[in-house]
């Protein structure tokens, strides 16, 4: 009596099953004890360095760029504050008295002949000088006289005293000012001299 074999196969669907979940298990393990380890501090994003570095960089620029201007603007007004000069009042010359006493500056001087004539070229340097003081809101004395109507010029000036000379001049009444003219004065000046006017009628 022939008898038909019945070969059972096997169950190999829960047997696979079972090994996946082992094998899934034993991952989550490992992964778990790795995520657990605090010997490594994770490093940075490249995203929050950059924008750290960004936003630190545009609070800097933007304060440069604000106080630049103001700070040159400050310093080229200290700049033309330093530049003026201290010039004080000179007395006018309609004010000027017969016999008074002043502190002469003289810018320009030059000698004239006897009869008080003035050189050309020499004219030409007394009418730069008188432009000079007027560009500066002066109005200098100016022209020719004879030795005694500026008593005591000569002398501090050390000029000939048996010559005549014309000059641009300006007078204050305090030695004072008239420093603090030839020291701003940057042309320069020929001397300082203090002196009793005549000649005044």
């Amino acid at each position: 009596m022939y008898h038909k074999a019945v070969v059972r196969k096997p169950n190999w669907t829960s047997r696979n099953a079972w090994t996946v979940v082992a094998m899934v298990t034993g991952a989550l393990f490992a992964v778990s004890g790795c995520a657990g380890s605090t010997d490594q501090s994770p490093a940075p994003t490249p995203s929050s360095s950059t924008h750290q570095q960004t936003s630190n960089a545009n609070p800097t620029n933007a304060s440069t760029a604000s106080a630049g201007p103001s700070t040159s603007v400050a310093s080229s007004s200290a700049r033309a504050a330093a530049a003026q000069p201290d010039f004080p009042a000179a007395v006018a010359p309609s004010a000027l008295q017969h016999g008074g006493t002043y502190w002469g500056v003289y810018v320009s001087v030059v000698r004239t002949d006897d009869k008080l004539q003035i050189k050309p070229d020499d004219q030409k340097r007394l009418d730069a000088a008188a432009k000079s003081l007027a560009d500066i809101g002066y109005k200098p004395d100016a022209g020719a006289f004879d030795v005694g109507c500026e008593q005591g010029m000569r002398e501090q000036l050390r000029l000939d005293a048996q010559r005549n000379y014309a000059a641009v001049r300006i007078f204050f009444t305090e030695q004072s000012q008239a420093q603090r003219f030839v020291t701003a004065y940057q042309p320069g000046v020929v001397g300082t001299a203090k002196v009793t006017l005549y000649c005044m009628d």
